[in-house]
């Protein structure tokens, strides 16, 4: 196998590293494009999501350019021009540390690198043979590369990180892109396919889609599972890999199947949009249909190799771009709907896309092409190496214990602090700022909101396991919008039980909840309540609602202690009735007033509380300041009465 592996790597290994290495560019650049359009723009600078699909949709359209850059510069020009843009593009991008160059780098790296794409397909046509099979599988362990990075730097992008070492990996890669691409580039004239081919590459559009919301998601396969990052790691990439050793063969399979493996495609996606984690189960439902989702992509790039018409890129472009347009659009009413009623929910998109890869490849005719070629197998043994990372991450991976406390122990360090999924005012991502904000205080329980597994917009970070590492705190996870949103107890004593509750309206567009959680202090049950209320302007009944439900969860237990962003100020009807009803607001009677919590860069008003069973003591209130989130944490001091 390594003597194969090798052979094949100096025969080919040019050629695939091109496309590898532009795909592991092409989606660190997506990512930080998200952030800034939603961090940024929409969070940072006041801009309406509404008002920032047509930006997008317009941005990915540019991926109909390519036949125009093909036709005025010829595709050996054309090629440099996008595949070395896109190189310069992700170099620039790592050094600076502007939120608004970022997005306008990120902008500029998506289209080049769609462009590119185009550009391939027509070229990987011109050489004929199987170079659009293999083509297809560079796209894919470049896919695998991308994803062993992310996990290897737990689920931080490089773009985010500081220091030598990212810039060096960046500088390396980009390196050797550029010279597989001289050393592979040449005279040859991209070659166009018929309209009834390339219909079939619209189905790219939402198979990238099921890729970053699923099947590449670290977060969400690590919720769903239950498993730590190198466990979901290994999971995605050996699934992976099994993936491309039996795509080709399940490629030519769709062409007699397709109905039948589709609707099971749209079925395991269905699936696996469940919040609560299935362990074991979910695992073969991930492997189950990586392996069919890259049957299905397989089929698209032989299909496509059969067809070779005249010089050109018209066609290629045109229906590539689609799908590309299809792709933004199913992406952003994912999230969007989170936020606006737009008659759809985001559970229903992921089969939605798998529904339309069916028709659309029912459109291109996939099932009747004839190529009998398979995938290179040497490709498929990278992406199976490519899940050491993962395992090496396993050795120095720690499992957070709990910590008894202190004999004698009487009172107990609680800080709240709302993580804006780890984007700052500046709107970059930076989740080691939280975590000195955080250690400076050095809590003992701490409660989190807007905490994210996976989440797109916010950088895919799995920032719960980051902080478990970072903190070296166990914790116990809240999903309430999905199982990659909501809200978390870090404790340094011992959880001995806890219960996830929901909070009302079920109606409700971004799913809300509470975890109630007993905690051991040397012998004595605190009571944890943790919480985040709806925030829009219209939600103030939902609130109101909401705070009842706290009211009724904490029944006047004594030792009880509730945290949260609450989205209410002081005076208005939810704090209240939560404080009439009994609890204390320990920011009334004892912080320095105002005790403003938001916005963090110029605090005006107060939406987030420590509140106390009146059984409690309390002091050394204070709330820490920093612009890591646009919320300000608090942190006081809880007196027990044993």
């Amino acid at each position: 196998m390594i003597k194969t592996l090798q052979s094949d790597w100096r025969a080919q290994g040019l050629r695939w590293l091109v496309p590898m290495l532009a795909t592991v560019f092409g989606m660190q650049e997506l990512r930080v494009l998200l952030v800034g359009f939603v961090g940024y723009l929409r969070d940072s600078q006041d801009v309406a999501s509404l008002d920032l699909a047509p930006v997008a949709l317009g941005i990915f359209a540019l991926s109909f350019l390519a036949f125009v850059v093909n036709r005025g510069l010829g595709t050996r020009n054309a090629l440099w021009l996008a595949v070395g843009g896109l190189a310069v593009v992700r170099v620039v991008e790592q050094v600076v540390s502007s939120a608004a160059i970022d997005l306008y780098l990120s902008e500029a790296g998506v289209v080049l690198f769609l462009i590119y794409v185009s550009l391939a397909i027509g070229a990987a046509r011109a050489r004929g043979g199987d170079a659009s099979t293999q083509l297809g599988s560079a796209f894919l362990l470049g896919l695998s590369l991308d994803a062993a990075l992310f996990i290897g730097f737990k689920t931080v992008d490089l773009s985010w990180l500081p220091g030598f070492l990212p810039l060096g990996i960046v500088l390396f890669f980009a390196g050797l892109l550029l010279w597989a691409l001289q050393r592979t580039v040449d005279e040859s004239a991209a070659l166009d396919g018929n309209w009834t081919v390339n219909r079939g590459l619209m189905a790219i559009g939402p198979w990238m889609l099921l890729q970053v919301l699923i099947f590449q998601n670290v977060g969400l396969i690590g919720s769903l599972t239950g498993w730590e990052i190198p466990g979901a790691g290994l999971l995605l990439l050996s699934s992976n890999a099994l993936a491309l050793g039996f795509a080709g063969r399940l490629a030519r399979r769709v062409r007699k199947f397709s109905n039948l493996l589709i609707s099971g495609a749209v079925l395991i996606v269905v699936l696996l949009q469940s919040n609560a984690p299935g362990g074991l189960v979910s695992a073969i439902w991930v492997l189950i249909g990586q392996v069919i989702s890259y049957g299905f992509v397989m089929a698209i790039f032989q299909r496509s190799g059969e067809e070779r018409g005249a010089q050109g890129l018209l066609r290629t472009s045109l229906m590539f771009g689609f799908g590309q347009v299809i792709f933004v659009l199913l992406l952003f009413l994912y999230y969007a709907s989170y936020d606006l009623a737009l008659g759809v929910r985001p559970w229903m998109l992921p089969p939605a896309a798998a529904i339309l890869i069916a028709a659309l490849l029912m459109l291109g005719r996939v099932d009747r092409g004839t190529s009998e070629t398979k995938p290179n197998a040497s490709l498929a043994w990278s992406a199976g190496l490519l899940a050491l990372v993962p395992l090496l991450l396993m050795l120095g991976w720690k499992s957070p214990s709990y910590e008894s406390a202190p004999a004698g122990t009487n009172s107990v360090k609680v800080m709240d602090y709302n993580l804006h999924n780890a984007v700052n005012t500046d709107g970059r991502l930076d989740l080691e700022a939280l975590a000195l904000v955080i250690e400076a205080q050095n809590p003992d329980v701490l409660v989190l909101q807007e905490v994210s597994r996976g989440w797109l917009t916010w950088g895919a970070v799995d920032m719960l396991s980051w902080l478990e590492q970072r903190l070296d705190m166990a914790y116990v996870w809240g999903p309430t919008a999905d199982a990659q949103w909501g809200n978390a107890i870090f404790s340094r004593y011992p959880v001995t039980s806890f219960e996830l509750l929901t909070l009302p309206p079920d109606d409700i567009l971004l799913a809300r909840g509470h975890i109630q959680a007993s905690i051991d202090v040397d012998g004595y049950a605190l009571t944890v309540i943790a919480t985040h209320f709806s925030a829009a302007d219209n939600e103030g009944e939902a609130r109101l609602v909401q705070a009842s439900a706290i009211l009724s969860t904490w029944n006047h237990q004594a030792s009880t202690v509730v945290m949260g962003d609450l989205n209410a100020e002081p005076d208005e009807d939810p704090i209240r009735l939560l404080v009439e009803n009994g609890l204390v607001d320990i920011s009334a009677e004892i912080g320095d007033q105002p005790t403003y919590t938001y916005y963090s860069a110029n605090p005006d008003h107060q939406i987030d509380y420590i509140l106390v069973s009146p059984d409690l003591g309390y002091s050394d209130f204070a709330i820490p300041h920093s612009t890591a989130s646009d919320h300000l944490p608090l942190v006081a001091t809880i007196h027990l009465t044993r």
